[in-house]
């Protein structure tokens, strides 16, 4: 390939050298010499050649520009091949670079780039590595580096320990690591951190002799990683490091674990940090141990198992919010620190009970069920009568006591062989002795009065069950040994199981027989939980026989068909049944699945074709449905139940089993992924039943058209195959057809009138066309559809009439056009979408000039059922149904959407013709009265045009989605809309050109936006100021305000808003205090505290509006607490018990004192006047000079603010106003 002359490459080294240059430009050196040398054009050889005087030059600032420059070229070469001797001459030159502490950044980047490599592509050998790490630890002093050279020095060091670890082993391992030692200790940038730590990490791992280098220097490293512990991240979230509190956590830890010669070090640590006030210290101290555990191996932590378990007992008995309130900010942070350790303490537990114990197997049987505390907490619950009634703090320990054995028993089939030993027969012997002598108690008394229920032992025996479950769920055992095994948990629990089974059971009972109370909610839901553990025991090893668990399922089912008065133990019952189900099915329980099957899908499901309960059909419907979705083949069998529901003769039930199958059982199997013919059947039975009429007027009365028949057939014809959907539409334009009564085979031949397509009988109409719209809706475009001229003339008639159904259709059927023989070619279909939107195009302007009072409809729900609306009405329907129309064409991208545009452009100007008729002299342009124009509609349906829709015209019904239709109808729309603007005249209609300018605007791709934003962004805030006047325009400018945003994180789009800044600012603080919205509020706040960073020059003048927006809001405030916040001062500087807290004592004080006489102003009634011109005069003299004590007042709103008011968007302001007078002061703006 031909080599470039060096007069174009050798600039390009001129300028990196020239340190005057700016960083783009010593970028774009780089890239285009290494793009050069990657293509061949350029060689290495040659670059070094030339570039030789400023690689050896005396000159320290030229030459480690020059070494640096080779460094940078050979890090983007990594794929580029280099052969022995080129590598071999970089590396000395490289390596003997590290020793030129001038030059050090660029010996360090070339020394890296050769460590990266590839050895396919050339690599630095063995010996030369070793010779760099040498070189690097007898030159390099890493902490007298800066940063960056910092983090290169520990990327070299990682590199090599996870690359070249056979170079390290070679060397003295003595010397290396009091390198690294010395080159992490006082370490204290985040990224360094995180390297440092890994490094430590894999040097430690690389010498595991018990006579090496990590046993002999495991105290002096620790040593310095115990600094460290815990990590405290100070960093902000807007300092962009590659490196978070967690990464830094993670990679310390990892350290932590290297090797078990930190041990002995480690291990006192973490507890000692246990005893912590700090909830961070404790937290990260369970995190490390938990793996310390797993890594150090039993010989080494058997040692500390006592130790271990006194201070997690310590965390989960003893560990209250209380403690943590100090430190943790407010209650609700304390209770959620609390929850957060005490989890952590638990898992911590388990670790150490599965690894620890395999030495020992009764070490933790010694040290937890005989330790002292815990056997006072069981003999407290087994020597006394403890009822539900029991006060919150026993609860507590109660729960962390049931914690702490199932953690124990579940850790092995030994261990739960040993708890049950110890306690479990005792206590079910506890519990029936309570129940036997409270079992009448309970019959009889009142909601409120306490029972002898032994809730402890209860709760307990329940933990202990779940235990032995989660024993038989781990193991893949032969569980005949343990059947046969004396003692065995098995053994025991099968000789209690009756007795427990009875009790559990009587609980149940007894509760359904007495009324609702929250004192029995807890021992029935702990009772219920019991016998769901023991139906989803596995089969093998369960041991409930046969007609013990069919027992527990008919009580369970008899709780759901007689006691459904009983809301919450109803609710638990059929969620309990829903769980055993499901266990059934994930454990592949053939046995247990017969006799399910039986006793509960068969009996629930038969209550809805049952005639002669008296429970709810809603709840019937319900417990069909949740037993259901235990599994596909128990849904199946309801979806069948309630297909062959359907044609009961009682037509009432219709609506009701439509609801069920069509809004809970289809999605719930198409989600499945086991529709198959599902959809189809359902479709073709609801078409039966919908030819009835009585059954039409039944959902229609009911409400439940638009639900259940509109959304849910859509949904059924869009999951079926194109053979199903055609099925499914000869279906349905069959019965339409026959049901309307119209001369349809005539329209085939014939152009009809309205009046004589659409019959008296609308009502039925309607609604049949819409069924028959939501088939049309939801097919392929590949689905063939016959007689699809007669379908458009019905839709056509009935979208003539207003009807929104309809146009939906014919959106569908022009965005897709649908597969029909009856149409030769594309031309005939354009020209029927010719003559339809003449139609609708001159019967709206017929009637665009007649005096406007109707109410209109909102545009995206243009659903109507009643009769067909006239006059205005009927108008603002149909262009909403034409920007329908004109949707599908946009989406497809048919250049006849450009009609349609146009059109609705007309409509938007229509006010400006009868004005004079619809306002009077006066008038507000924000009133009610505005959407009941012909042009307001016009607006919404370019929302309709420009936004993502449900009912149709997406992705789940197969619309034709061109790329980038909205980005291109913006492009070509916006100049046309914002030239009308600009030749507007009527106050009415610029604001449905602003309008419909919005809905453009915030449907749109940002970045679209932001290339047009020189052109828009004046309109768009004149847009949110016009519209922010009227409450029904609130949405609309929120999601202005949202673009308005994006465009202040886009450098680009903040450049056209500083073009536009002082009307920018005005807008933004007026919407400050708008009252319609609070996002709206909140995000004018942001957009504030945005703009607050731009060039200080720039929003200088705006500074008055900004103060005065600021006293507005916090005059508020002042006015509603009163005298208070004088107080709080007069007390603060009183006992100067903030001042003792702050370094600016003087300062403060000197605040404090401006902040007094401001605050009395506003109290005594002496505000400040109401526009911002005359309030500077006022307040600007006043603080001339004095710019820090307003500032340093301001900071001190910010931290009272945030203490005692709670407002955010306050804060948000103040923050606003902080940075400004930053901008002032740094700026030097003071006077």
């Amino acid at each position: 390939m031909a080599r470039v002359p060096p007069g174009e490459w050798v600039p390009h080294v001129e300028a990196y050298v020239d340190v005057s240059q700016p960083a783009s430009h010593h970028s774009a050196s780089v890239d285009a010499l290494a793009s050069l040398v990657n293509k061949d054009k350029l060689t290495l050889f040659d670059l070094v050649s030339k570039m030789e005087m400023y690689l050896t030059t005396t000159d320290h600032i030229v030459r480690s520009r020059g070494i640096l420059l080779l460094g940078e070229v050979l890090c983007q070469m990594s794929c580029k091949w280099l052969d022995v001797n080129t590598i071999a001459t970089l590396s000395d030159f490289f390596i003997s670079r590290l020793a030129d502490w001038h030059a050090i950044r660029g010996g360090l980047v070339g020394c890296l780039a050769l460590l990266r490599r590839k050895q396919s592509v050339g690599r630095i050998v063995i010996a030369d590595v070793k010779r760099l790490i040498e070189s690097f630890l007898e030159n390099v002093q890493v902490q007298s580096l800066a940063a960056a050279d910092r983090k290169l020095c520990f990327q070299i060091l990682s590199c090599i320990l996870d690359q070249y670890p056979e170079a390290v082993k070679t060397m003295d391992g003595e010397v290396l690591l009091y390198g690294i030692c010395e080159a992490v200790d006082e370490e204290k940038d985040p990224e360094c951190l995180k390297l440092s730590f890994h490094v430590v990490d894999v040097v430690m791992k690389l010498f595991p002799d018990p006579s090496g280098l990590a046993a002999k220097s495991a105290s002096d490293v620790f040593e310095i990683l115990s600094k460290y512990f815990p990590v405290y991240f100070t960093h902000g979230e807007g300092d962009e490091l590659d490196a978070t509190r967690d990464d830094l956590s993670r990679t310390l830890m990892h350290a932590f674990c290297s090797t078990p010669y930190f041990e002995p070090f480690v291990i006192p640590l973490l507890l000692d940090k246990l005893s912590s006030s700090l909830p961070l210290a404790k937290l990260e101290s369970l995190k490390y141990l938990d793996n310390c555990i797993r890594c150090y191996g039993v010989g080494r932590m058997v040692r500390h198992a006592s130790a271990i378990w006194f201070k997690l007992k310590e965390v989960i008995f003893s560990l209250s919010p209380e403690q943590l309130l100090l430190t943790s900010g407010s209650p609700k942070d304390a209770e959620k620190n609390k929850n957060e350790i005490v989890s952590e303490a638990l898992n911590c537990l388990k670790t150490a009970v599965v690894y620890i114990s395999s030495s020992d197997k009764d070490l933790f049987i010694k040290l937890i069920l005989l330790d002292k505390d815990i056997v006072n907490n069981i003999h407290s619950i087994s020597s006394a009568e403890k009822s539900i009634s029991t006060s919150s703090e026993d609860l507590i320990q109660l729960h962390a006591l049931g914690s702490v054995i199932s953690i124990l028993a579940e850790s092995s089939t030994y261990l739960c062989t040993r708890v049950l030993q110890e306690h479990f027969t005792h206590l079910v012997d506890i519990l029936g002795a309570s129940a036997g002598c409270g079992s009448q108690q309970l019959n009889t008394c009142s909601g409120s009065s306490s029972t002898s229920i032994n809730f402890g032992a209860l709760y307990l025996s329940v933990q202990m069950l779940s235990s032995c479950r989660e024993v038989a769920l781990a193991s893949n055992e032969d569980y005949s040994s343990v059947k046969s095994e004396k003692e065995s948990w098995w053994l025991i629990l099968e000789k209690k199981l009756d007795q427990l089974i009875h009790l559990l059971g009587s609980f149940v009972t007894i509760a359904s027989q007495s009324a609702e109370s929250i004192l029995r909610r807890d021992y029935v839901s702990c009772a219920v939980k019991g016998l769901l553990i023991l139906a989803t025991f596995p089969e093998h090893c369960s041991p409930l026989p046969e007609n013990a668990y069919e027992d527990v399922l008919l009580m369970l089912v008899s709780v759901i068909i007689h006691k459904y008065e009983n809301a919450n133990l109803w609710r638990l019952s059929l969620e309990t049944l829903t769980s055993i189900g499901s266990s059934v099915v994930e454990l592949h329980a053939s046995q247990k699945e017969l006799i399910y099957n039986r006793t509960v899908v068969d009996k629930i499901v038969s209550l809805v074709e049952s005639c002669d309960t008296s429970m709810p059909l809603n709840l019937r419907l319900k417990a069909s449905y949740e037993v259901g979705t235990a599994g596909l083949k128990y849904m199946l069998r309801v979806a069948r139940s309630l297909e062959a529901n359907e044609r009961t003769d009682r037509t009432e039930h219709v609506a009701h089993l439509l609801e069920c199958y069509s809004n809970r059982v289809l999605p719930w199997m198409f989600t499945a992924g086991a529709a198959n013919e599902l959809p189809l059947s359902f479709a073709m039975r609801l078409w039966d039943e919908i030819k009835d009429f009585a059954t039409l007027d039944i959902i229609s009365s009911q409400g439940l058209l638009d639900s259940l028949i509109m959304t849910g057939m859509k949904l059924l014809v869009g999951v079926c195959t194109g053979e199903q959907q055609l099925l499914i539409l000869q279906k349905a334009y069959g019965i339409v057809s026959s049901m309307l009564s119209l001369p349809l085979k005539a329209m085939t031949h014939r152009n009809l009138d309205v009046d004589e397509l659409v019959p008296s009988h609308s009502v039925h109409g309607t609604a049949l066309v819409g069924m028959l719209s939501s088939v049309i809706i939801g097919l392929r475009p590949q689905t063939h559809t016959p007689d699809m001229m007669v379908m458009i003339d019905i839709f056509t008639a009935f979208f003539l009439k207003g009807q929104m159904p309809a146009a939906y259709a014919l959106a569908s059927i022009f965005n897709k056009y649908l597969h029909n023989p009856e149409f030769s070619h594309v031309k005939q279909l354009d020209k029927i979408l010719d003559d339809i939107l003449e139609k609708c195009f001159s019967t709206v302007l017929a009637s665009s000039y007649s005096k406007i009072s109707d109410t209109s409809a909102d545009i995206a729900n243009g659903v109507n059922f009643s009769d067909s609306p006239s006059g205005n009405k009927l108008s603002i329907n149909m262009v909403s149904g034409l920007a329908w129309i004109g949707k599908g064409l946009l989406m497809r991208g048919d250049e006849k959407v450009k009609d349609v545009s146009m059109f609705l452009l007309k409509c938007l100007c229509s006010d400006e013709t009868s004005a004079s008729v619809l306002s009077h002299e006066g008038e507000s342009y924000g009133n009610d009265s505005s959407y009941t124009t012909l042009a307001a509609s016009a607006a919404g349906g370019f929302h309709v045009m420009m936004s993502d829709s449900e009912a149709c015209l997406n992705k789940k019904f197969h619309a034709r989605i061109k790329p980038l239709y909205k980005q291109r109808f913006f492009s070509i729309l916006m100049p046309i809309l914002l030239s009308k603007i600009k030749e507007s005249t009527g106050m009415k209609t610029k604001l449905a050109l602003y309008r419909a300018f919005g809905h453009i605007i915030s449907n749109a791709p940002v970045q679209a936006v932001i290339t047009e934003a020189h052109q828009i962004v004046l309109v768009m805030v004149d847009t949110l100021a016009k519209l922010s006047l009227d409450i029904h325009d609130k949405d609309l400018v929120y999601s202005l305000l949202l673009v308005l945003s994006g465009m202040l994180l886009d450098e680009k789009g903040k450049e056209h808003i500083l073009d536009n800044i002082h009307i920018t600012i005005s807008v933004l603080t007026q919407l400050i205090s708008y009252p319609h919205m609070m996002v709206v509020r909140e995000t004018a706040l942001q957009c504030l505290v945005a703009i607050s960073t731009f060039p200080h020059s720039r929003i200088y003048p705006m500074r008055l509006q900004g103060i005065y927006m600021f006293y507005k809001q916090q005059s508020r405030l002042l006015m509603i607490i009163k005298g208070l916040f004088v107080t709080r001062l007069f007390d603060a500087d009183k006992h100067g018990s903030l001042c003792r807290h702050t370094r600016q004592s003087e300062q403060y004080g000197v605040c404090l004192t401006s902040l007094i006489h401001i605050s009395r102003q506003v109290l005594n009634g002496r505000t400040f006047p109401d526009e911002p011109e005359a309030m500077g005069e006022m307040l600007v003299p006043r603080i001339r000079g004095q710019y820090d004590r307003l500032l340093f007042g301001l900071f001190f709103f910010l931290i009272w603010n945030s203490f005692f008011l709670k407002d955010t968007n306050t804060f948000i302001g103040l923050m606003f106003m902080c940075n400004l007078f930053t901008h002032e002061l740094t700026a030097g703006g003071v006077p």
